[in-house]
């Protein structure tokens, strides 16, 4: 594989971090609304951008502020945990009645800690976006593309591959997942090393996070940062009930994607 074809694999792989923001402009007090902070990661490129931009009027309509912070840094975890935590405290995120938090794989590993640290009064729910197959990708990249790696992401890339999922276990916040089902052009291009990271484990239970509810998307981790507007309905069932709608798919997937290489 030529360098450049070695980055742009990375880059699929792990996509732009750095973009604009979705801000609401409010009112101080912010009366009688919701705030849903959406945490991006390495999969956030120009597409992804834009289809997220455009549920800001969605989220609007239901009485939800949609917050998308460019957090993520080059320098490791902990300070894109500080950037992240002076994003809030900047946007005055406590001024809402209720918060709510969406995070893919990065914003997981960013946002829990921090959260087991300090906690966010007004926090009401988050969604985890969770992967058996793309979770494995930081960890790859990291042993297979090091160098690449390292001149995309710096060193936050490698703290997310060595560093174990840290849960969140504060008792007052609603938990869901949303798991992808689908595994991603890279992780198919390097399944012999997905594979030797252990055996692909989709029931909720193993993903070492207590949850209120679980489902699964059809989606692989590209696909879902594109097609959010497709999650929303569901994300919008918990935020305002607690639990996902009936027709939510809650069967755990027992077909193996990557045994049907070529094939999405």
């Amino acid at each position: 594989m030529s360098v450049r074809i070695a980055v742009l694999a990375v880059t699929a792989c792990l996509a732009g971090c750095a973009g604009p923001v979705v801000r609401p402009t409010l009112s101080p007090s912010a009366p009688k609304r919701d705030a849903l902070l959406v945490l991006t990661g390495f999969g956030y490129g120009r597409s992804a951008e834009k289809a997220i931009r455009s549920l800001a009027g969605s989220t609007a309509r239901e009485g939800v502020d949609l917050y998308v912070p460019s957090y993520v840094t080059r320098t490791g975890l902990d300070d894109s945990r500080a950037k992240l935590e002076r994003y809030i405290r900047k946007n005055r995120l406590d001024r809402y009645e209720r918060l709510h938090v969406f995070a893919f794989l990065a914003g997981a590993w960013t946002l829990n800690p921090l959260l087991e640290r300090q906690g966010l009064p007004n926090l009401v729910s988050v969604t985890y976006d969770r992967s058996p197959f793309q979770e494995r990708a930081p960890r790859i990249a990291a042993d297979e593309l090091p160098v690449l790696a390292w001149v995309r992401y710096g060193s936050t890339v490698f703290d997310v591959a060595r560093e174990p999922y840290p849960p969140l276990t504060s008792p007052g916040v609603k938990v869901a997942l949303m798991v992808e089902s689908k595994p991603t052009a890279f992780i198919k291009r390097h399944d012999e090393a997905a594979r030797k990271l252990g055996p692909f484990a989709f029931e909720c239970g193993s993903l070492g996070q207590r949850y209120d509810d679980c489902l699964y998307l059809p989606m692989n981790h590209n696909e879902l940062y594109t097609r959010l507007a497709e999650v929303w309905p569901e994300l919008l069932t918990f935020i305002r009930t607690g639990t996902f709608s009936k027709a939510a798919d809650r069967t755990t997937p027992v077909d193996d994607p990557l045994a049907r290489r070529g094939r999405q």
